[in-house]
């Protein structure tokens, strides 16, 4: 299986945040394998294992634990390119985060970022291929420069509902609760942040239509150069995020769906690192989190939801992903929400 790449025109900003630090970004690339001259190349790629092992250098080296959350502050705007012009120019929040997941593959080939309502809920996700938890650095980072563009757009004092991350808390929350507003939640199974309806539509008094539509045609043509990697398993995902609670969410029905036959959907996505069983694990852990964070629905109906023939099955399962029972999970998820108490 091909190694998935992280495009440059994503870690420019990260450079460019650490150099702003007084921390030689150009020298931490070297440090972790990456020729900087490679920067040089806007529509270039780098390995994403070399990304990440850049992330780990920058944590060692400046010894700062929140390097994340820093680097999403410190970054500058012209650095984020036609993401944060276009995405700051746009009607209101939910065009801005909409227009941010269709860019998506500016930044990687296979990531997901999506804007759903799940549960009554408008969430903006992001996750690794196959449902693969984000470490925590970049996640942190992701997160926090989704608010700093909403502030951008909204005003200083807006702040998403709630903040979720797939890797473990760590020691210390202050700088995460000065970043967010809020206290984040952990083992989540993804990185989210949940946001307001009324603030999602609210007009943005900086709304640049020209801008935009001329930044859409930029970017679409960016991406229709892109080599195309439409992987089987990203396709079993969609189907399966329509199927989940009915009859036909099973690798049979998948097979059907994608014109392969059961061995060949088994042997491809064993080949693109996953299998159905996983991709169905991480739909279902993704999907619950969400559904017992609303109180509308009975823990019962969330196992309907998901599929579950029994609610036995769904409370092992959901101990296996969280190490808590769903009755646990939403006790503490109320407990952690301002608007809950």
């Amino acid at each position: 299986m091909r190694e998935p790449y992280i495009t440059v025109r994503a870690v420019q900003p990260l450079v460019a945040a650490l150099d702003a630090r007084g921390c030689s970004g150009r020298d931490l690339l070297l440090a972790s394998g990456i020729d900087p001259a490679l920067l040089d190349d806007v529509d270039g790629t780098l390995p994403q294992r070399a990304v990440m092992r850049f992330w780990q250098c920058a944590e060692e080296h400046t010894r700062d634990n929140d390097i994340g959350l820093h680097v999403a502050e410190a970054a500058p705007l012209d650095s984020l390119e036609v993401h944060c012009y276009a995405l700051t120019a746009s009607a209101n929040l939910r065009d801005a985060f909409e227009r941010a997941c269709r860019y998506q593959r500016l930044i990687h080939e296979t990531t997901r970022l999506e804007l759903v309502e799940v549960a009554g809920q408008t969430v903006l996700q992001h996750a690794l291929p196959d449902g693969q938890a984000v470490p925590r650095q970049p996640a942190e980072f992701l997160a926090a420069l989704w608010v700093r563009i909403g502030r951008l757009m909204a005003g200083d004092a807006w702040s998403p509902r709630w903040v979720r991350f797939a890797h473990a808390a760590p020691s210390s929350l202050d700088e995460h609760e000065r970043v967010f507003g809020c206290r984040p939640r952990f083992l989540a199974g993804a990185t989210a942040i949940g946001i307001d309806a009324q603030s999602l539509d609210r007009p943005n008094q900086q709304a640049n239509p020209v801008l935009v539509r001329m930044l859409d045609r930029y970017a679409q043509a960016l991406i229709e150069r892109m080599p195309v990697r439409d992987q089987l398993s990203a396709r079993v995902r969609g189907w399966l995020s329509a199927q989940l609670a009915g009859a036909e969410a099973s690798a049979a029905g998948a097979a059907r769906a994608m014109h392969v036959s059961v061995r060949s959907l088994h042997r491809i996505l064993r080949e693109e690192g996953t299998s159905y069983r996983d991709l169905l694990d991480h739909l279902r852990h993704d999907r619950a989190t969400a559904l017992l964070s609303n109180p509308r629905y009975s823990v019962a109906e969330v196992a309907f939801l998901l599929g579950f023939a029994e609610l036995s099955s769904f409370y092992r399962a959901f101990k296996r992903w969280t190490g808590q029972t769903p009755v646990d999970f939403r006790r503490a998820t109320r407990s952690n929400d301002p608007a809950a108490r």
